[in-house]
């Protein structure tokens, strides 16, 4: 049985990824004050450089030695090599959480507390979706949202914006479609 940290090198050494920002935190990251930022199962980075482009000091978590590896030494990335099963967020010590296509629900309540007051959370991630015309890279059933909970579970924050549709997503050279659940929400 290959580890979680075993799967994600060999994934991040052998495909191509996405290297664009995720849209929707690139949408929405003037709402958030500059200072401290998490970047949630950061892959090779692209959230945390585009954040850090923005002129946040970012804190950039992934399981991965050879995601994080490419992080080392540069400025005001502070590369974590964590597995996030077991991750505590610091508490109140984040202007801006991004959780792209990541899902650790233990971890709800942790980015939560991780905010500082007016502190902006971008969450984006799949959904369980019964209608078999979409697909997704994802397998594991339990690494899906289902329908609206991604909204429950923030509706202690100030939700700015929150949908659920298709979406287009690219891996390799195929194209597919599969529900996601966008979320902006205000601490």
């Amino acid at each position: 049985m290959t580890s979680d940290k075993e799967k994600w090198d060999y994934r991040h050494a052998n495909n191509q990824t996405a290297t664009n920002p995720l849209e929707l935190l690139v949408q929405n990251i003037i709402f958030a004050k500059k200072g401290k930022a998490l970047d949630i199962a950061c892959g090779m980075g692209r959230n945390s450089l585009f954040m850090r482009d923005s002129g946040f000091i970012v804190d950039s978590v992934d399981i991965s030695p050879f995601a994080i590896s490419h992080l080392q030494n540069l400025p005001n990335i502070n590369p974590i090599c964590a597995d996030l099963d077991t991750f505590i967020i610091p508490k109140k010590s984040y202007y801006l959480i991004c959780n792209s296509f990541f899902l650790e629900r233990r971890l709800f309540p942790f980015i939560i507390q991780g905010l500082k007051k007016g502190g902006i959370l971008i969450f984006e991630t799949f959904v369980k979706n019964d209608n078999e015309t979409y697909n997704t890279p994802i397998t594991n059933p339990s690494h899906f949202l289902r329908k609206n909970e991604l909204l429950k579970a923030f509706l202690d924050l100030e939700i700015l914006f929150y949908e659920e549709k298709p979406t287009q997503i690219l891996n390799n050279q195929s194209s597919t479609f599969a529900v996601t659940a966008r979320l902006v929400a205000r601490a």
